[in-house]
C-alpha cells in the first residue's frame, strides 16, 4: 500500500540519508535473544525417523528409531561476528540435551527366538559446536551460505528387552546416525526455521522515524544497503519526508555517504542512528514551506503605556505616536534557514521577517504598522533529558527575533521515541554534519509455545 501511495507523488528522495549502525553491544543481544527463541523451538524439534541396519555373524536386521523427543535443552552460547566480506557468521559452543526415543528391530533371527524387538533409546548431548555463515545477496536479502554442526559428546543407551544387550553391540553406528540426523535437523532448523523468524520480527521493525507530533513529521525508511566491519551491522536508508499525513517533496541534494561518522568514538550502546546534515536540511527547508517556521511574540513589555516598564517607557517616541496600544511582533522566515552541524553544536544562518501590529489596530495603517527584514545567524547546543525532552540553548542577540527562536524551539521539544521500540540509555548529540542517537532495545521476551519454529 505505501509503495501504492509513493506513486502518486512526485518525491525527490534524499540519499543515503540514515544510518542504522548496530554495534557490538547490540550483536550480543541479538545473540542473548537467538539463544531465547533456541531454549523454546529446541524441545519441540520435530526429528524424523532413523532407520539403520546391523550385522554379524550371528544375527542381523534393521532398527528404526521413532518418537524422539527433547527432554531437557539447554542452549549453548552464541555469538555474532560480521565480517568485511558481507558475511556475518554465527558461531555456538557448549550446550545440553536429553533426548529419549523408541526403538524397534526387524530381525528374523530375534523373532524366532520371540524376543521382544522394541524398547526406548535414552541418550544426552553435550556440547554443540557450530558456525552459520550468513551472507547479504545483492537484494539485500539474508541468507544461510553454509552451516556446520558437530556434537562434541553423545552417549546412547537401549532399554527395553534382551534385544536392546544385542543393539548395544552396534552402539557406534547407531550413535553415529542419531549424531548425524541431530546435526542434520539443527542446521535445517536454523535455516528453516529461525532465519524466517528473524525476518519477520524484522518485518515488524517499525521504519518510520517520528520527528515531531505537532506537527506530525515522520521520515519513512526504505533500506538502501547493508554494509558489515568486524566490529558493526550498518544498515544504510533512504528517506522521504511525510509532513501532516502529507508527502512532501524536498529539494535534490548530493549524495551523503555519512563518511564522517567513522571517526567518532565507538559507543558504548547497543545501535547508533546518524541523520546527515542534508535530512535534517530538507526537514527544516519543508517546515519553512509549510508555513511552520512562524511564530508570534506576545508579552506585557510590548505595551506602549504602562506605570513601571514597558516598551513605551524605553521609547517615548513610540509612546506619543501610539499610545496605549498592546503591540505584538510576528516573525517568520523569508527563506529556508540553512543549517551547519558542527560538532557539538548547529550554526544556524535565518533571513526571516518580523511584523509588528498594534492592538487595537491604528486607522491610518492597514496591517502591521512596521516590517523589518533580518538576516542573522545563531548557534544551537542541544540536550536529551528524561528520554524524550530535547532542550536547546539558543545564542544570538538580535531582538524579538531571538524571542522568535525561543518560542520555537528554545524552551524545549518534546521528542516521542524515534522508532517506536522501547529503548533505554538514550543520547543525541551534534557531531561533523550529522546528528547522533544512541540507545539501548529493550528486546521482547520469546513466548513459550509449541509452534516456536
Amino acid at each position: 500500500m505505501l509503495f501504492k501511495l509513493v506513486g502518486l507523488f512526485c518525491i525527490v528522495h534524499i540519499s543515503e540519508s540514515l544510518l542504522l549502525r548496530v554495534n557490538e553491544f547490540g550483536l550480543h543481544e541479538a545473540a542473548n535473544f537467538t539463544r531465547q527463541w533456541l531454549s523454546m523451538a529446541g524441545p519441540h524439534m520435530k526429528m524424523p525417523e532413523i532407520r539403520q541396519s546391523f550385522y554379524n555373524s550371528f544375527a542381523g536386521g534393521e532398527m528404526t528409531v521413532t518418537n524422539i523427543t527433547i527432554k531437557r535443552f539447554v542452549p549453548p552460547l552464541i555469538r555474532f561476528r560480521p565480517s568485511d566480506h558481507s558475511f556475518l557468521y554465527m558461531s555456538t559452543l557448549s550446550g545440553y540435551a536429553q533426548v529419549s526415543a523408541d526403538w524397534s528391530v526387524e530381525s528374523q533371527f530375534l523373532h524366532m527366538l520371540k524376543i521382544p524387538l522394541q524398547g526406548q533409546i535414552h541418550a544426552q548431548m553435550t556440547g554443540l559446536i557450530s558456525e552459520i555463515a550468513m551472507q547479504i545477496t545483492q537484494d539485500n536479502e539474508v541468507e544461510v551460505h553454509h552451516c556446520v554442526a558437530q556434537i562434541r559428546d553423545l552417549r546412547v543407551a537401549f532399554q527395553g528387552s534382551v534385544a536392546a544387550d544385542v543393539i548395544h553391540w552396534f552402539r557406534q553406528s547407531v550413535t553415529r546416525a542419531i549424531r548425524r540426523t541431530l546435526e542434520e535437523e539443527y542446521c535445517d532448523m536454523m535455516r528453516n526455521h529461525w532465519l524466517p523468524w528473524v525476518e519477520a520480527q524484522l518485518y515488524q521493525f517499525p521504519t518510520n522515524l517520528t520527528i515531531s507530533h505537532s506537527p506530525d513529521v515522520t521520515l519513512i525508511q526504505t533500506m538502501q544497503s547493508i554494509a558489515m566491519t568486524q566490529h558493526h551491522v550498518d544498515v544504510r536508508m533512504r528517506s522521504d519526508l511525510i509532513w501532516d499525513n502529507e508527502f512532501v517533496e524536498s529539494g535534490m541534494v548530493e549524495n551523503s555517504t555519512l563518511t564522517s561518522v567513522d571517526a567518532l568514538p565507538r559507543s558504548t550502546r547497543m545501535i547508533d542512528m546518524f541523520i546527515d546534515e542534508h535530512t535534517v536540511q530538507s526537514i527544516i527547508a519543508a517546515a519553512h514551506f509549510a508555513g511552520h517556521l512562524k511564530t508570534k511574540i506576545e508579552s506585557p513589555f510590548l505595551k506602549t503605556s504602562c506605570d513601571v516598564l514597558c516598551i513605551g517607557t524605553v521609547l517615548p517616541e513610540l509612546a506619543e505616536q501610539v499610545p496605549n496600544r498592546t503591540l505584538s511582533v510576528e516573525a517568520a522566515t523569508l527563506s529556508p534557514p540553512v543549517i551547519d552541524l558542527q560538532q557539538g553544536r548547529a550554526l544556524v544562518y535565518l533571513n526571516a521577517s518580523l511584523n509588528v501590529f498594534a492592538e487595537p489596530p491604528l486607522k491610518t495603517v492597514e496591517g502591521s504598522m512596521l516590517t523589518i527584514n533580518v538576516e542573522t545567524e545563531f548557534t544551537l547546543t542541544m540536550e536529551m533529558r528524561n528520554k524524550r525532552t530535547v532542550d536547546f540553548l539558543v545564542n544570538m542577540s538580535t531582538p524579538f527575533l531571538e524571542d522568535a527562536v525561543d518560542v520555537l524551539i528554545g524552551r524545549g521539544l518534546i521528542v516521542a521515541d524515534p522508532f517506536q521500540f522501547p529503548s533505554t540509555n538514550e543520547h543525541l548529540s551534534i557531531h561533523d554534519k550529522c546528528l547522533r542517537w544512541e540507545a539501548d532495545i529493550v528486546m521482547p521476551t520469546v513466548v513459550a509455545h509449541t509452534n516456536v519454529y
